[in-house]
């Protein structure tokens, strides 16, 4: 394993000026990607801007007047997210990642009258059957406290020529039949460029067809994180410390019309954004109070 690298930013960086790097910096064949490094991103001293936050609520369909969104401080990270895909240490395309799973601890309230420091890291590199997954993992304090944690699993698939056994991905799940209905909703390519503007997340494979169908994909597909949010946003949620985790299992392609469903397994309330025609997860959330 070679050394860590750690850079410290006097600011956070302006997300955008990210992409070029992101989008056009030349990366190893993945098959040769051997013991890559952890990376960290840390800034200090960051405040939460309420008026964009309020933003956010409204796009993703909190009540602005409630406390911040528990996805919230995940838009705080994106920068720092993007500086490490930018850097050429970073040894993946970050174009071809897949968003696998998330995980978000809630361990106190943030307000805009903290001072926030913020650390981003890439590491815990593991080959799997798919691919390359790897963890990018937020953590966020004020005054040395821990106030949220994030974990996002990200895969990189390995070449068709070059590919791993296990066979086709099973179909997505259907929601239970006896799910209740929480929402339902249309989303289309003006709801990915409004979180786009909220989110500082502007990957072209969400906001243009011709761009998505370059990297791959049939056309435009919604944020993973906006559908997530979304998916939180009615009541009841967690109040206090807890722990929200993620399965992201199939893209929504844009247009599309979603429902939000809810049932209770193991134990657990279960939130799942779902096609409206074909009853299709394309995920899921769970989530257990302290």
């Amino acid at each position: 394993m070679t050394d860590a690298l750690h850079i410290q930013l006097k600011r956070s960086p302006p997300g955008w000026r990210s992409y070029p790097g992101v989008m056009l910096r030349s990366r190893p064949p993945i098959t040769e990607v051997n013991s890559p490094r952890t990376i960290t991103v840390s800034v200090n001293g960051l405040h939460l801007r309420e008026r964009a936050a309020g933003r956010y609520s409204q796009v993703c369909g909190f009540d602005s007047r409630a406390p911040l969104p528990v996805t919230y401080p995940h838009v705080l990270a994106m920068p720092l997210h993007l500086r490490i895909f930018t850097m050429r240490e970073f040894p993946l395309r970050p174009m071809g990642l897949i968003h696998l799973t998330n995980s978000i601890e809630t361990l106190g309230d943030l307000n805009a009258r903290q001072p926030l420091d913020i650390d981003v890291s890439a590491q815990n590199y593991r080959p799997t059957d798919a691919g390359l997954a790897f963890d990018m993992t937020t953590e966020i304090r004020s005054e040395g406290r821990a106030l949220w944690r994030e974990t996002c699993c990200f895969l990189s698939r390995w070449p068709e020529s070059a590919a791993r056994p296990g066979g086709r991905p099973q179909r997505p799940p259907k929601a239970p039949k006896d799910a209740a209905i929480v929402a339902e909703l249309p989303v289309s390519l003006r709801t990915a460029w409004d979180y786009a503007r909220v989110s500082n997340d502007y990957n072209p494979i969400h906001l243009s067809d011709r761009a998505a169908r370059f990297f791959g994909l049939r056309g435009a597909i919604a944020h993973g994180m906006w559908s997530l949010a979304r998916s939180l946003a009615d009541e009841p949620m967690p109040v206090g410390p807890a722990t929200i985790e993620t399965q992201f299992l199939t893209p929504v392609q844009l247009p599309a019309r979603v429902a939000i469903k809810e049932w209770k397994a193991d134990g657990h309330v279960r939130r799942a954004l779902c096609d409206v025609r074909t009853g299709r997860v394309h995920m899921y959330a769970w989530w257990a109070s302290d």
